[in-house]
């Protein structure tokens, strides 16, 4: 999966303003939060003036020259802390609740493309990588969001309005405050800067990672049979060393510009106290104005820092904005057609075609044939012969480089793609099962389906016998990818759910290669019931699966060599027969 120059601004901004988008949707929530957000910073930049005034008033009223209000100022300071907290008791659930749905907005998204994208895009992708970015990628952008919708104004705004009102009370002052706030911002932009790229390769390694953690647990078995916990073990220490090496040169570096800007700005207060004090001294400015001032420079401390926990916020979310919408943005190079596939017998063309997973290295060379509805069509063939790439084209899985594919007589690119998969059935040789019952699997593509029709298409394949075995008969929930069955009950179950899904066309992919003689004896059996009026593709590596079929393609490097029924094969010679002679030979 190619990841574009991490190091590219313009890329960056893109990518930030990509994942904002997701936030116009609730943009009244996105108002509210920050309108309570002024109302609180309004009280917070009061209260200095409060405290300056009740100071100089104090001072006055310890040399007789006042009286001082004491309860008034109490009254009035105690109000604004009262009404801070029922603000931000208010501010808190609305931000959660804008924050939280955003990035629910962005998981679904990301999940919307993932089962959208092509067969071709998940052919390069692999699945940690993915849940990563749908994951943890997703996770980084919550921080981004609350700085979005609260920390940007409140530091924009703090430090405009305090450095203003420290001008107010001294210009002196206020040029000291410049002085020491501008570079220091300006240092933690300039680390700041260098991130992003850091954080991509962080966040990379982290994907790495994980896909390692994925397939572990995916292939448990397979590292167990073949004795390679130690190599596991060492494969993902070596992964998970470089992420760590990686984000600790990370964090260190950012934290490196620590002591330098503290100096930088710590440097303000001595100044302060020691001009402001001077000025105080002279009686030119009033100690109130001099509290107020240092109050206000302690609030601008905080945003200082908040400068260099926001920065460090984009550029971590900059990275991780741009994996998420690498998904998201994808192309999706499937387009779906606008027509409805009308009822029909189920005739199947192949005009010319050609297909391609990598340029200049072609799978199908100019494949034309005709499947006559209502007919079997074996496809026989050696190891990347090009068999399953063939009826992968049918219901549109790839996109076919030259030529054209019909179904009875219409193009399947105009076709609605739910519409010609929905009358395409698929049993694929790598058989998936979900993590649910027995029923639920064999419903998965009609989920209102009748138990009596789920029993009666697991009769059908051979399987209702052996699930009424179960603890729980169709109600027996199996494991993560039908783990607890065995591959020929797997296989029936995963031909039951074609079967109830009564489509116009079967595509078997080699799916009896899992079973015994037997089970595959009965399956085929149940097989030339089913099949009567509906066209069907059978993909098989042996002759005797494919020689009751009513037409045989033989494919041999892409292309189609022979063509015919099993008794006119066999009596052409050539290449089929050179197969079914080695396989006899064999037997």
């Amino acid at each position: 999966m190619s990841a574009p120059e991490p190091d590219q601004k313009p890329i960056k901004a893109r990518s930030l303003l990509g994942v904002l988008r997701f936030l116009v949707k609730y943009r009244w929530g996105a108002v509210l939060a920050i309108s309570l957000l002024l109302v609180n910073l309004t009280i917070e930049m009061s209260l200095p003036q409060i405290l300056g005034t009740t100071i100089t008033q104090l001072r006055e009223y310890s040399a007789g020259k006042t009286d001082f209000p004491l309860r008034m100022y109490l009254e009035l300071f105690v109000s604004l802390v009262v009404i801070r907290a029922g603000v931000g008791f208010i501010l808190g659930p609305v931000r959660n609740r804008v924050i939280q749905r955003t990035l629910g907005d962005i998981r679904a998204a990301i999940y919307d493309a993932i089962q959208r994208l092509s067969f071709t895009y998940h052919d390069k992708s692999n699945s940690g990588e993915l849940i990563s970015r749908s994951t943890t990628d997703v996770w980084r952008l919550q921080d981004f969001f609350y700085a979005c919708l609260l920390l940007t104004l409140d530091i924009a705004i703090a430090l405009i309005t305090t450095i203003a009102l420290i001008f107010a009370c001294s210009p002196l002052l206020g040029f000291v405050t410049l002085a020491t706030t501008i570079p220091t911002i300006a240092l933690i932009i300039f680390y700041a800067g260098k991130l992003q790229p850091q954080w991509r390769k962080v966040h990379d390694l982290h994907g790495a990672m994980t896909t390692v953690i994925q397939e572990n647990i995916a292939g448990v078995r397979v590292v167990k049979a073949f004795a390679r916990e130690n190599a596991e073990i060492a494969r993902f220490q070596a992964r998970k060393d470089a992420f760590i090496e990686t984000m600790m040169r990370t964090v260190n570096y950012w934290a490196s510009r620590v002591p330098l800007a503290q100096f930088i700005f710590g440097l303000s207060t001595p100044l302060i106290l020691w001009l402001g004090g001077r000025l105080v001294i002279q009686g030119v400015m009033p100690i109130g104005d001099l509290a107020k001032v240092v109050f206000y420079l302690m609030a601008i401390g905080n945003r200082v820092g908040a400068v260099g926990q926001y920065t460090n916020i984009i550029q971590n979310a900059s990275a991780s904005s741009e994996r998420i919408l690498e998904i998201v943005r994808e192309p999706q190079k499937l387009r779906s057609g606008s027509l409805d596939l009308l009822p029909g017998p189920g005739e199947v063309r192949f005009e010319n075609v050609s297909f391609n997973y990598q340029p200049g290295k072609p799978s199908l060379v100019n494949v034309s044939f005709v499947a006559e509805p209502g007919r079997t069509v074996a496809i026989l063939g050696p190891t990347g012969s090009g068999k399953t790439t063939l009826v992968n084209l049918i219901p549109r899985f790839y996109e076919v480089s030259n030529g054209a594919v019909f179904i009875d007589g219409v193009d399947v690119r105009q076709l609605k793609l739910e519409h010609l998969r929905r009358s395409v059935g698929v049993i694929f040789q790598e058989t998936f099962l979900f993590s649910t019952t027995v029923a639920e699997n064999i419903a998965y593509g009609m989920p209102d389906a009748t138990r009596e029709q789920i029993e009666k298409c697991a009769q059908l394949a051979q399987a209702h016998d052996f699930i009424t075995e179960l603890e729980n008969g169709y109600d027996t929930v199996i494991g993560e990818r039908g783990i607890s069955l065995s591959g020929g009950q797997r296989q029936r179950i995963a031909i039951a759910r074609a079967f109830l899904m009564n489509p116009r066309i079967l595509i078997l992919d080699d799916a009896t290669a899992s079973v015994d003689a037997r089970t595959e004896r009965l399956i085929q059996e149940a097989m030339r019931r089913l099949v009567e009026g509906r066209t069907t593709f059978v993909i098989a590596h042996r002759v005797s699966t494919v020689q009751h079929a009513d037409q045989i393609l033989v494919l041999k490097a892409g292309s189609i060599v022979q063509q015919g029924t099993h008794a006119e094969l066999s009596d052409a010679g050539g290449f089929y027969q050179e197969v079914f002679e080695e396989q006899v030979q064999l037997a």
